[in-house]
């Protein structure tokens, strides 16, 4: 207040101008011109600090609003400030984000399946609504606080980094969450890497390469193929002890689609899937855990509905998945194509998975077993072949 006062009297007293006294007490000539016309108006000696209250108070708007806002909260008590304005406001929900223009999918597709209709009540999200949003997230977050409902932040969130493919389909992200023995079943999640939209939560009674493609091959009827599948090391989806590509990236490759996986014990590679099982144990811990494989099968087609069609998305600018995904053009053939081979060597893989070549004995892994191999020729040698995809050069190979 001091030094406001001092700014006002060199203007008003001593005669030096705006500009003057705003560089002569560090400040902008904005701020200056400010508290010389609140000097004018009320006296040099009334330049103490306003209060911020505001001057009309909208407390029947307020009540409604907290009203609104706990009992979403009450629905779905993961969300944050962020998710509870989204879904009560969705017109206000931010631009898009790294996933780009909305592609609106037709809710009676079979990717996009209609969002259940919710009971009218004032907490129940108005999609597609014009009113205006009465209060803005951070009121929201105070309105939480107040009633205990913010979990405190110890430390701030760890800043890694983040990759994103730039349409859908382009690559899945596939999973099993970890899930107590005691149930009796294991949940395989897929999950489209751009849109986030949940494409399968299944209860698998085992994790097997019959089991797991049993399902997948389910999933890409509905969805159709992708281009690529990314997921980790275990459950047969990539295993060293085959020595060579598994019976299930062997089936992948005949579709076309190619596959990754993430180094060891390095889940951040799998973020998306990853950060998917976090949502379900902190949103839907309970229908998680079910009696049975059936029971959990029928529960969880209304996890997946809510999570793709109710649940906005930081990442999607406040969107729903279900917003965003847009079928594969690539449909699932009614059977595994034939293997491709192009004008190299032919050879065929024995039980054990190795082959033979100019009388020398090949490995080239158990997943390939019965499975016809190609030996191409290549500037520095010869490398081996699946269906056009490279395994290896030919003379790693070599047992």
């Amino acid at each position: 207040m001091q030094a406001r006062q001092k700014l006002a009297s060199l203007v008003l007293e001593e005669g030096l101008s705006v500009a003057a006294a705003a560089r002569l007490m560090g400040v902008s000539w904005p701020t200056a011109h400010l508290w010389v016309e609140r000097a004018r108006r009320q006296g040099i000696a009334q330049l103490s600090e306003l209060s911020r209250r505001p001057r009309r108070l909208r407390a029947l708007t307020a009540a409604v609003v907290q009203e609104q806002v706990l009992a979403l909260k009450a629905r779905h008590p993961g969300w944050g400030a962020k998710k509870l304005h989204a879904s009560l406001w969705p017109e206000q929900a931010g631009p898009a984000g790294p996933a780009g223009p909305a592609s609106p999918a037709s809710p009676a597709s079979p990717a996009s399946p209609a969002s259940p209709a919710s009971p009218a009540s004032p907490a129940s999200p108005a999609k597609g609504g014009t009113a205006h949003a009465p209060v803005c997230v951070r009121t929201v977050d105070r309105i939480l606080a107040r009633q205990g409902l913010v979990v405190p932040r110890s430390a701030p969130p760890l800043v890694v980094g983040r990759f994103e493919r730039e349409r859908c389909n382009e690559l899945w992200q596939m999973d099993f969450k970890g899930l107590e023995v005691r149930w009796g079943y294991y949940p395989l999640s897929v999950l489209d890497d751009h849109s986030r939209f949940c494409l399968a939560l299944l209860p698998l009674e085992q994790r097997d390469t019959q089991t797991v493609w049993a399902a997948l091959w389910q999933v890409f009827g509905e969805h159709g193929l992708p281009e690529g599948i990314l997921c980790d090391n275990g459950d047969g989806f990539n295993s060293r002890a085959a020595r060579g590509p598994t019976l299930f990236q062997a089936r992948l490759w005949r579709l076309g689609i190619k596959t990754c996986h993430g180094r060891p014990a390095h889940p951040q590679t799998q973020g998306k899937v990853e950060r998917f099982h976090r949502t379900l144990e902190v949103e839907w811990s309970q229908e998680l855990r079910q009696a049975s494989a059936e029971a959990a099968r029928l529960a969880w087609i209304a996890v997946r509905q809510s999570y793709n069609w109710e649940r906005p998305h930081e990442a999607l600018g406040q969107r729903v998945p279900g917003l965003v995904y847009e079928k594969s053009p690539r449909p699932r053939p009614t059977s595994l194509p034939e293997v491709q081979f192009g004008q190299g060597a032919v050879r065929k893989v024995d039980c054990t998975g190795k082959f033979s070549y100019r009388n020398q004995s090949y490995r080239a892994g158990r997943g390939l077993a019965g499975e016809w191999v190609e030996i191409r020729a290549e500037v520095d040698g010869e490398a081996l072949f699946y269906t056009g995809v490279r395994i290896a050069a030919l003379e790693l190979l070599q047992v």
